[in-house]
């Protein structure tokens, strides 16, 4: 159970302070971890996390119990929101099971926000993928990078066998697909995959 808290814990900080930072470099201003504890205990109500947030920012570090490590700047894709599900998450570059436990994953080898191409993104369905669950025909999906916000439309939905890897290839059109486990309630390794097709607008 502590493992688990510690897990949240990590993705909970990781993506409050990447969203934070991502925001600010989008405008061109400074970021560091420093900054956003002392920011966030000045908005903050005067009550216990608030007291923690200022202890940290006063240490100037995270306490060293928790495994989180700002990434490079050059890993990190951007942000994907989808707002009538709820989905408002960071995406790094990668699938590894870290990278997976902190934001949601570009899968290596798929087309990059901007680029034409099949932008494809995985994301576990107990955490950031979860309300893909509740995904409709029409749904906007909106990826934004440091550069550009691109927005999609969701054309259609699938569940696939692990194996069926054409999802994922490139048709030489602007689409994103974005990959998580189904069923979403399956206790265990889930033995199918949920694909969500979307279409870029232009």
């Amino acid at each position: 159970m502590g493992a688990c808290a510690a897990v949240l814990v990590d993705a909970w900080f990781f993506q409050s302070y990447r969203s934070w930072a991502f925001d600010r470099q989008t405008h061109g201003e400074p970021a560091s971890i420093r900054r956003f504890l002392v920011q966030s205990a000045s908005l903050s109500e005067p009550d216990d996390d608030a007291e923690f947030i200022g202890n940290l920012a006063a240490a100037g570090t995270r306490p060293p119990s928790f495994s989180f490590h700002p990434p490079t700047e050059s890993s990190v894709v951007g942000r994907i929101e989808i707002p009538r599900v709820g989905v408002n998450t960071m995406v790094l570059e990668g699938v590894s099971h870290q990278t997976l436990s902190l934001a949601v994953g570009h899968i290596p080898g798929t087309a990059l926000p901007g680029k034409l191409g099949n932008i494809g993104l995985a994301g576990h369905r107990d955490t950031f993928f979860r309300s893909l669950a509740g995904i409709h025909l029409d749904d906007v999906i909106v990826l934004t990078t440091l550069n550009e916000s691109y927005r999609y439309r969701v054309k259609s939905t699938e569940v696939v066998s692990p194996r069926e890897t054409s999802v994922l290839r490139d048709l030489g059109l602007p689409v994103l697909t974005l990959v998580t486990c189904y069923p979403f309630h399956y206790l265990g390794p889930a033995p199918r995959r949920f694909i969500v097709h979307a279409v870029q607008e232009m």
